[in-house]
């Protein structure tokens, strides 16, 4: 073989592509069968990875470069007017949190690599060709290497360019390359020791003792801690740079504490060693002094974990000292006795479960971030706003319950999707135990709420010095409830949907057809489960205040609560019995109640989710003019009021009627009616006249009542405008009352009324929807109408319905 084709950095590709994928395969937990599937049918899969993972390292190095310039500028700014001691201090500060923070991403982006490249796997047949052990052990530093070059050629290449650039400094410049490639041999050959350290916690022999167990948690706990503070650490020097400098020198910072700092080999000696270049005449000897005697040490100190790296790639590039090793400690273990602990299957199935997160990198984070993710940016936004020192504010209160809220949806998501998904491994071992789903739902549910508990209570933490402690401790346990109404729904919907058999439900996924359809089921639900609370919120706090906001959702939460621990609870019943398990959508036709419930759910989704893209129409509505407006946004509305009617509710929800084709779907609906006599034609007109006089009736009744009554017929035959009391859509009023005027008929008789007929009487179905169609109407509220004429709207809008029902019953036509 020639020596070209030995050429390590080009070897290094083929291990690189192994590393990568021995890292995927370890993160996929229990799916490394279907990952391994996907590589089968896609084998540039690796290689396309690989490239998107380049990408991503560099342009996240990239963004770090901006704490460096603000730096210099700050610096350049400070000479003459700040003291020396505070520029140097502050230089050497900031600098070294440039440095850190790239050594944190470096250490964020290669960790999972590098760890699966420490199991050794990937060097086992590079042994058969004739390579030295030692340039074997520095294959292995140069796979690392090959892995983050995008990552490193940016750290070293991008720094001393923007000092080209704006300082013109060609000493500076030339020292900046030299300590970036400093920089980039004592990170890389740290990376690697603690890579190597992390293979040994999740990869090593004693994997099921307390101790690695212990470890392990602590492990991930403090990566995920690293990677939420290298986002605040960024965030926080880009914007506090000349605020802290400021302050240092109103401190007068004392020489010691310089002496100190530069002393710190990384990241602080480097970064010293900078700012004394930028105007080596404005520094004195001391600080030079310092400055290159910290540098000295770094250099020291990068040789010799460089040393130390390479020689902890002995272990893992040449299986024989391995195997040594292995044999080794296996011969100074000695045989214990073995206690057999007797456990409830409920218990059993818990610790299982968390032994298992433990040694599967992918569920420990489904565990450990739902619990720091909302703390982390919770203490943003507290800051930020200051709620943690100032007196109780309401508005405070509404901005951060809003965050909390949209937390909610995706921590249930998360952790239901990894704690679930583990059933799918170990299936064969499984299917041989007499396992009763109720326990292991039980068990699954004990870890989920134990976890959305502490995601949703550790917040509250950072309140703890405030006088207003207790009042948000309160507010928090109001809230909890609405918390658990995500984590409920979103469990009961995974396992409706993908694990429904003919005679039970199981937590494993059995039914993984329209898998992307369901988990748009799911999401979707969530999201409007979010809305409506953040919407309710909103209103109730604007109309009566914090304390019935709170009460009014923490009620109906647990109202909600209680029907879905039913749910679950029928799901997994006690004994197994004959009952034959149903669908979703066969619920909603069985329990008509529900069914109504979710379809109202829906339609106000409908009348009010449209709004968002109909921002995207703002530049048309700039040039057209009123009328035309008016007419888009009806056909506009319209329209998505044709897909819920026409496409969502009988195609989707299969209501009411189950699946028909279209044309029966109308029969059913009273759309479509047998041939009627002339009679009956007669009979409908006169009763929908008579519908027009009670409600034209009740409009003037009530105008009297509430005050003067005026007839101005240019109110509805005038062209549409804008006036003092409001805009008067005039003519166009008969066009856009078609919205309600066809859809709520199409939904609350010819839907509803049908949906309830196959369980409840006439006069029951009368009620359930006369009362359905008073009720709808407070969704008024969200847009803008008084809840004073709501409430009337209300009374009447029932009374209507009633009305409207018993013809629609009596005429069976809509």
């Amino acid at each position: 073989m020639s020596k070209n084709k030995l050429n390590l950095y080009k070897l290094a590709k083929y291990t690189n592509l192994e590393i990568v994928m021995e890292a995927q395969i370890q993160s996929t937990g229990a799916n490394q069968a279907k990952l391994m599937e996907k590589y089968k049918k896609n084998k540039k899969s690796v290689q396309h990875q690989v490239f998107a993972l380049k990408i991503v390292y560099a342009i996240l190095i990239i963004f770090v470069i901006v704490v460096p310039i603000f730096t210099l500028f700050q610096v350049l700014e400070s000479f003459g007017t700040l003291p020396v001691n505070t520029i140097f201090f502050g230089g050497s500060l900031f600098f070294g949190i440039f440095f850190l923070t790239q050594f944190i991403y470096l250490l964020l982006l290669g960790m999972f690599n590098i760890s699966a490249m420490m199991t050794g796997e990937a060097f086992k047949w590079y042994e058969t060709l004739p390579i030295a052990k030692r340039r074997l052990q520095k294959l292995g530093l140069v796979t690392v290497i090959r892995n983050l070059d995008a990552a490193l050629i940016i750290i070293i290449v991008s720094f001393p360019i923007i000092m080209a650039i704006i300082t013109q400094n060609i000493l500076l410049v030339i020292i900046s390359v030299l300590i970036s490639v400093l920089n980039v041999i004592f990170v890389v050959s740290l990376l690697v020791l603690i890579a190597e350290r992390m293979s040994r916690i999740f990869m090593g022999d004693q994997v099921s003792s307390k101790k690695a167990t212990v470890i392990r948690i602590i492990t991930m706990l403090s990566y995920f801690i690293a990677a939420m503070s290298a986002s605040l650490i960024f965030q926080w020097a880009i914007n506090a740079i000349q605020d802290i400098f400021i302050s240092l020198a109103a401190m007068d910072i004392p020489d010691f504490v310089n002496f100190i700092l530069t002393l710190i080999p990384f990241p602080f000696a480097p970064a010293s060693l900078l700012t004394l270049l930028i105007d080596p005449s404005q520094f004195t000897p001391n600080m030079w002094i310092s400055g290159l005697l910290g540098t000295g040490l770094l250099i020291v100190l990068a040789y010799f974990l460089y040393n130390k790296a390479v020689s902890s790639m002995k272990m893992v590039t040449i299986s024989s000292v391995a195997e040594k090793k292995l044999k080794t400690e296996k011969e100074r273990k000695e045989v214990l006795d073995v206690d057999i602990l007797v456990r409830s299957p409920i218990q059993a199935y818990r610790k299982k479960d968390l032994s298992a997160a433990t040694r599967d990198m992918q569920t420990l984070m489904y565990l450990i971030l739902p619990i720091i993710l909302p703390l982390v940016y919770s203490i943003i936004l507290v800051f930020s706003i200051g709620s943690a020192t100032d007196g109780f504010d309401q508005g405070d209160v509404m901005i951060f319950w809003s965050i909390l809220m949209f937390y909610q949806p995706m921590i249930s998501i998360i952790i239901t999707t990894g704690f679930l998904n583990m059933e799918d491994g170990g299936a064969s071992i499984l299917a041989g135990l007499p396992i009763h789903p109720r326990d292991q739902a039980k068990a699954k549910l004990s870890l989920l709420l134990t976890i959305q508990t502490l995601s949703f209570f550790m917040p509250v933490l950072l309140f703890i010095t405030s006088p207003v402690f207790i009042d948000y401790l309160l507010l928090f346990i109001a809230w909890y409830p609405i918390s658990l109404v995500f984590v409920l729904t979103i469990f009961s919907l995974k396992i409706r949907l993908f694990g429904r058999m003919k005679y039970k439900y199981v937590l494993e996924e059995v039914n993984p057809n329209k898998k992307t359809l369901k988990w748009i089921i799911m999401v979707t639900t969530e999201g409007l489960i979010l809305i409506f609370y953040l919407i309710m919120g909103a209103i109730l706090l604007s109309f009566f205040g914090l304390a019935p906001m709170v009460l009014i959702l923490s009620i109906t939460s647990l109202f909600i609560l209680i029907g879905l621990l039913i749910g679950v609870n029928r799901m997994f019943p006690k004994e197994f019995g004959k009952r034959k398990m149903i669908s979703m959508r066969q619920a909603l036709r069985e329990k008509p109640l529900i069914g109504t419930l979710v379809v109202l759910l829906i339609y106000f989704a409908f009348l009010y989710l449209p709004q968002f893209p109909e921002l995207l129409l703002i530049p048309l509505y700039e040039i057209l003019p009123l009328t035309g407006v008016l007419f888009v946004n009806f056909f506009y509305n319209f329209g998505f009021m044709m897909l819920l009617w026409l496409l969502v509710v009988p195609k989707s929800l299969r209501l009411p009627n189950g699946k028909e084709k279209f044309n029966k779907y109308l029969k059913s609906i009273k759309l479509i009616t047998p041939k009627m006599k002339r009679s009956k034609y007669l009979i409908n007109i006169l009763l929908a006249l008579a519908c027009v006089a009670i409600y034209c009736g009740s409009l003037w009744i009530f105008a009297i009542l509430l005050g003067d009554f005026v007839l101005d017929p240019s109110i509805i035959f005038g062209p549409p405008r804008s006036t003092s009391f409001g805009f008067i859509y005039g003519w166009f009023f008969f066009i856009v009352m078609l919205i309600p005027g066809i859809w709520e008929e199409w939904a609350f008789r010819g839907v509803i009324i049908p949906l309830n007929s196959k369980k409840y009487s006439k006069l029951t179905v009368l009620i359930i929807s006369s009362i359905s169609f008073g009720l709808f109407h407070l969704v008024n509220i969200i847009f803008g109408q008084y809840w004073v004429s709501t409430v009337f709207q209300v009374i009447y809008a029932g009374a209507l319905g009633f009305l409207f029902g018993y013809i629609f019953i009596k005429t069976n036509s809509l």
